[in-house]
């Protein structure tokens, strides 16, 4: 039997990823800080991988064949900058090792498009210079190139975005002000960037795992948008386009970079018709399922 360990399990992109790996006939066991509520076909496990105690228990509560490390810090106006991402590098690195000792067979690392830095076109994972601007871009960097030389597979994830996507994100943001009838202030929005519907986004992760593809590979859809065409398409869903404000603030740092795309000739090799569900479809799925939470229907 074939049993993954997914960490970050609770989170925006674990939650989506759970049901994926069980359809593909995984056994599948899920690493949250907190107990979790129960769901089919899944196994809950509570840790803190932050501690060298909470990653040896994990690896020897599960015995995993295979792993997916999602978890990191994440919030919102933190994560960029906080220094405990030093702590997950460490961590990570330090995860790697253990699950190699205990014969884990396959092992994915997800990390960002942060870890590029500025580029002037699409990034490429054999031939884009890394020059992250970010602490968090620098520590998954480290973990990278970890992973990477131990014949592991590591994941670069562009911009997801739908249902449980952190509410203070570009999406959830735009549409919780919208549809309270707020007006709501944005850059000028020409720049361009490379947005994945979180469900596609599993089925890619899950693709890569389970696959022997190694190094790194580009997470995302390859359909760059530009923020403003985004941010229009969302408003019009909401028929609410006339409360958007271009240029009503400045995009500073890595919101200002002009692109952050991705070459996914990479990912192609084990996904083929990336993305499947797609931008349209996934924005107008991830605006009904905000609605139904705001109007307390979720």
């Amino acid at each position: 039997m074939r049993r993954v360990l997914v960490t970050g399990a609770s989170g925006f992109i674990g939650r989506a990823l759970l049901p994926v790996l069980a359809a593909r006939g995984f056994e599948v066991h899920g690493i949250a800080r907190a107990a979790q509520p129960a769901m089919s076909g899944m196994t809950w496990h509570a840790a803190d991988l932050l501690t060298e105690a909470g990653r040896e228990d994990a690896l020897a509560a599960v015995r995993p064949t295979h792993l997916a490390h999602l978890a990191w810090e994440a919030r919102p106006g933190r994560y960029r900058e906080d220094p405990v991402n030093r702590l997950w590098a460490e961590a990570n690195i330090d995860l790697l090792a253990r699950a190699r000792a205990c014969g884990t067979e396959r092992i994915l690392g997800i990390g960002s498009c942060l870890e590029y830095g500025p580029q002037g076109g699409p990034c490429e994972e054999r031939t884009s210079q890394c020059r992250p601007t970010t602490l968090y871009g620098q520590a998954k960097l480290a973990a990278a190139e970890a992973y990477i030389a131990a014949g592991a597979a590591w994941g670069r994830v562009f911009v997801p975005f739908g249902p449980h996507e952190p509410e203070a994100r570009l999406i959830p943001s735009l549409i919780r002000s919208l549809h309270a009838g707020r007006p709501f202030d944005c850059s000028h929005g020409g720049q361009l960037r490379d947005f994945v519907y979180v469900n596609d986004l599993a089925q890619m992760i899950a693709a890569v795992l389970d696959s022997d593809l190694t190094g790194a590979v580009n997470l995302a859809s390859g359909d760059v948008r530009s923020l403003r065409s985004v941010i229009e398409h969302v408003a019009g869903l909401l028929d609410a386009r006339h409360l958007v404000r271009f240029g009503a603030v400045t995009a500073t740092g890595v919101d200002a970079e002009p692109i952050m795309a991705a070459d996914v000739r990479r990912l192609r090799e084990v996904i083929a018709g990336i993305p499947s569900i797609g931008f349209e479809e996934g924005a107008a799925r991830g605006v009904a399922w905000w609605i139904d939470r705001l109007s307390g229907r979720a």
